[in-house]
């Protein structure tokens, strides 16, 4: 989750232009919310684009103590970039996505690919439930929908990353524990609960939005 307010900022003082080309405009609010100092906005035009992290905590973002040093670098290939135009045509990664197709496409970059280097960096990861997993380094979901777009439609858009989220979750809790979310959930058992809160951790939401 962003920052208190950050939306607000990123929605009024700059449009997002979805576009590589415009992709260090894109990155300038985050960095404006983060923090105070006129040199983090100077290392935004760096090839890796280095930012505060987008949820680091409302105490830290109040009280503006987060460790200059504490950074992570968000490549250009982690950033996930989503256009949706007033007739409800959407690109991702500058492609043409029919409706049909929004969450399968989706899936491709919230799956963990080590292996293919267009898509997101993945580090491994060990944990309790899960053993050893890859999961995004830094990812960040980044759409921008058309002021004209229809309510209606925007929110059938909308829904599709998260239910390709919720999708990617279900079918790794069946392949890694043999039990949907929802199982896992509704076990009443604390070992399960533990287990469904772990794979949220694996696969993290870092999405943002705004309406231009």
């Amino acid at each position: 989750m962003l920052p208190f307010g950050s939306k607000r900022i990123i929605q009024e003082t700059l449009p997002i232009i979805m576009t590589k080309i415009s992709l260090k405009l894109l990155l300038l609010p985050f960095i404006l919310v983060s923090t105070s100092c006129k040199e983090e906005i100077e290392s935004v035009l760096e090839a890796d684009y280095k930012i505060i992290e987008l949820d680091y905590g409302f105490d830290n973002y109040m009280k503006n103590t987060r460790d200059k040093s504490d950074q992570f670098i968000i490549k250009q290939r982690n950033l996930v970039l989503i256009d949706v135009d007033k007739n409800g045509e959407t690109i991702i990664e500058d492609n043409f996505i029919p409706d049909s197709l929004i969450r399968t496409e989706f899936k491709k970059y919230i799956i963990p690919n080590p292996t293919n280097e267009k898509m997101p960096m993945t580090i491994e990861k060990n944990f309790r439930y899960s053993g050893k997993v890859n999961v995004h380094k830094n990812i960040t979901i980044l759409a921008k929908y058309d002021k004209e777009l229809n309510y209606e439609k925007y929110r059938e858009i909308r829904n599709e990353f998260y239910l390709a989220y919720n999708e990617v979750r279900n079918e790794f809790s069946i392949s890694k524990f043999g039990k949907s979310l929802s199982e896992l959930l509704n076990s009443g058992e604390e070992e399960d609960i533990l287990k469904w809160k772990e794979i949220r951790q694996i696969y993290t939401v870092r999405y943002t939005e705004s309406v231009d």
